[in-house]
């Protein structure tokens, strides 16, 4: 069984509209969860939050240091929307890493970290990073 990964950017609050955050940066989410509203795949919601992943990666080797570049430079011609946003919004900000890590003893464990551009755009939108790891 291989290891999955997913790197994802969220802005998340107590009282707002992810939809006029979307159009507030200019960006599209890729997820979106409104306080209190119930979803079945997911708890109910404590927060809203406005998030945008570069998606699951399965594979045998994962790379948090591809996978964050790639999220970063997708997010990079939005950072100074994404820093006022979370002053205008009154946002929380956090760069996700999710793994869920392959058991087997001969698989090559996540190769985690991250570049420089990467730590200038969570330093710039003053977020914080967040890291969890589940057997597979």
């Amino acid at each position: 069984m291989a290891s999955i990964g997913e790197v994802y950017f969220a802005m998340y609050g107590d009282d707002f509209d992810p939809a006029d955050v979307s159009i507030y940066v200019g960006c599209a989410a890729t997820d979106v969860r409104r306080k209190g509203q119930r979803r079945p795949d997911v708890p109910l919601p404590r927060y809203s939050s406005w998030a945008v992943s570069a998606g699951r990666v399965e594979a045998d080797v994962i790379d948090v240091y591809e996978m964050s570049e790639q999220l970063v430079e997708r997010l990079v011609p939005f950072v100074h929307k994404l820093a006022e946003a979370k002053t205008v919004f009154n946002l929380r900000c956090v760069f996700q890493v999710v793994l869920w890590i392959d058991q087997n003893e001969d698989a090559s464990m996540p190769a985690i970290g991250f570049d420089p551009a990467v730590i200038q755009f969570i330093h710039t939108v003053g977020a914080k990073i967040d890291i969890d790891t589940y057997r597979n």
